[in-house]
C-alpha cells in the first residue's frame, strides 16, 4: 500500500511523459523554439561533416552559442510546462479530496441513524449480541434462566471450550464440545 511497484512507477512515468508531450506539442512557442534548435543543430551537423573529425566537431558544437541559447530556452520552457502540469495535478487531487470529505461528512451521520433505527425496530427474539465472546461468556438467557449447553451454537461452545482450555476442540463436533465442557466442570 505504501510503496509502489516498479511497474506502477514506469506506467505512471510513461503516462505523465505522454501527457507532457501532448501539452508541449500544443504549445506554439515551444514548437517554434524546438524547430529553431533543430535547424541550428542541423547547421552544426553540416559544419561538423566538413570539419576535422569527432574532436573538431565536438569543439564546434560546444562553441555554437546560438544552439546553446536555444537549448537553454527549450529547457526553461520544459520546466515551466512541467510545473504547470504538476500544479494542475495537485489542485485536481485537492478538489477530489475535498469533495470526498464533504460527501463523507454528510453520509456518515445518516448511515449511523439508519443503522440505529434498524436495530431498534428489529424484534427482540431475532436480535443477536454483537460478539461471540460476549455470548459465550453469558451463562443466563435474556429472561434470567441458565442457558443449557445444548441450546448454544457450536461457535459459542467452541469459545467456552477455548476458555476452559480443552485440547482438540477445533476438531470436535457440537455434541463432543458439550460433553467435554460438562466433563471439565
Amino acid at each position: 500500500m505504501f510503496g509502489r511497484s516498479k511497474t506502477d512507477r514506469i506506467k505512471q512515468n510513461a503516462a505523465s511523459a505522454s501527457e507532457l508531450a501532448l501539452r508541449l506539442a500544443q504549445d506554439k512557442k515551444f514548437r517554434k523554439r524546438l524547430l529553431s534548435a533543430i535547424k541550428h543543430s542541423s547547421e552544426v551537423g553540416r559544419r561538423t561533416r566538413r570539419g576535422l573529425g569527432v574532436t573538431g566537431a565536438a569543439r564546434r558544437f560546444a562553441s555554437d552559442q546560438a544552439l546553446h541559447a536555444e537549448l537553454r530556452r527549450a529547457r526553461s520552457d520544459l520546466k515551466q510546462a512541467y510545473g504547470r502540469l504538476a500544479t494542475k495535478r495537485r489542485s485536481h487531487k485537492l478538489r477530489r479530496l475535498t469533495f470526498l470529505a464533504g460527501v463523507a461528512s454528510l453520509a456518515i451521520p445518516q448511515l449511523r441513524q439508519r443503522l440505529a433505527a434498524a436495530i431498534a425496530s428489529a424484534p427482540k427474539h431475532r436480535r443477536r449480541l454483537t460478539g461471540l465472546a460476549s455470548r459465550a461468556r453469558s451463562t443466563e438467557s435474556s429472561d434470567g434462566r441458565p442457558r443449557a449447553l445444548e441450546n448454544l451454537t457450536r461457535e459459542e461452545l467452541y469459545a467456552r471450550a477455548q476458555e476452559a482450555d480443552i485440547p482438540g476442540r477445533s476438531e470436535m463436533s457440537k455434541q463432543q464440545l458439550v460433553d467435554a465442557l460438562r466433563a471439565k466442570r
